[in-house]
């Protein structure tokens, strides 16, 4: 049978439509979209010695895709080893992942919203595990479980309490701060990323009950709602060649104007070089 020769190129999928095509397909282009209200009081939201410690479980490295598969990549070493790049903190066996400095200070009378994605390794052959979040004292010798999921795949966990219930356990440091923690039940390999910490989320439109509204990823740095409110903005996106507009797509979409497709030809002995 005649066969077409293969194409040794990298795939990508387009931020636009999703449709995955050759990456010498995507071209660059900049896009409006709306940057929805968004904050997280965690300063690192992805593992970090700074912020989190593990107890218990083994350091696997980044060998998992995560939340975000699109994001990791696969390279094989001249040895034949596959490694990832821009894999997901990945631990082995029983664990709890926990807050070295306390998160607050959060007024009495409000309510906290803790948040991140969790899941097994994409390999792990007993992918099921038992979650459970809550607070805990400042070495983690004491722990109180706020809520408990039972996962066999990538989830968003999460709780929403009042800051005075959390207060009532006598855990924190002082009043209206406190430490988290993530505890996970399972022998094989797991991750956790995309950890969000909100304070009154009830308070946004989309739900009344302190479910988690839009993440946020923080390096560093808490995020507050105030420095990153809803407003229109401008970005780059790589599209393929069905969702790449013309120059004058945007224009046909409210009617035509009188302008000139083109710019007008610049006489010869106006042009500087």
């Amino acid at each position: 049978m005649n066969r077409p020769p293969a194409l040794a190129k990298q795939l990508d999928r387009c931020d636009v439509c999703g449709d995955k095509v050759h990456r010498d397909q995507l071209v660059m282009t900049q896009v409006e979209f709306l940057q929805l209200k968004a904050e997280n009081y965690f300063n690192y939201s992805s593992y970090d010695t700074n912020w989190w410690t593990m107890d218990d479980a083994v350091d696997a490295g980044s060998i998992s895709y995560g939340n975000r598969c699109d994001n990791a990549r696969t390279t094989l070493s001249d040895a034949n080893v596959i490694s990832y790049l821009n894999g997901v903190q990945t631990w082995t066996g029983n664990g709890t992942l926990r807050e070295i400095a306390a998160n607050g200070t959060y007024s009495s009378s409000g309510y906290v919203t803790m948040s991140a994605q969790v899941g097994p390794h994409e390999q792990n052959t007993s992918p099921e595990m038992t979650v459970n979040l809550g607070i805990c004292n400042s070495d983690g010798s004491v722990k109180q479980i706020v809520k408990t999921y039972t996962i066999s795949g990538t989830t968003q966990v999460w709780f929403y309490e009042s800051v005075a219930t959390l207060n009532g356990y006598g855990l924190g440091p002082g009043d209206g701060e406190f430490y988290f923690y993530i505890e996970v039940t399972n022998a094989g390999n797991w991750w956790i990323d995309e950890l969000q910490i909100e304070f009154n989320v009830n308070t946004l439109p989309r739900s009344s009950q302190g479910y988690p509204e839009n993440f946020v990823r923080t390096s560093g740095a808490s995020v507050f709602s105030s420095s990153h409110p809803e407003q229109g903005a401008i970005t780059a996106r790589k599209v393929c060649p069905n969702c790449q507009e013309t120059v004058l797509k945007k224009t046909e979409k409210f009617g035509r104007t009188d302008e000139p497709p083109v710019a007008d030809p610049v006489s010869t002995w106006n042009q500087e070089f």
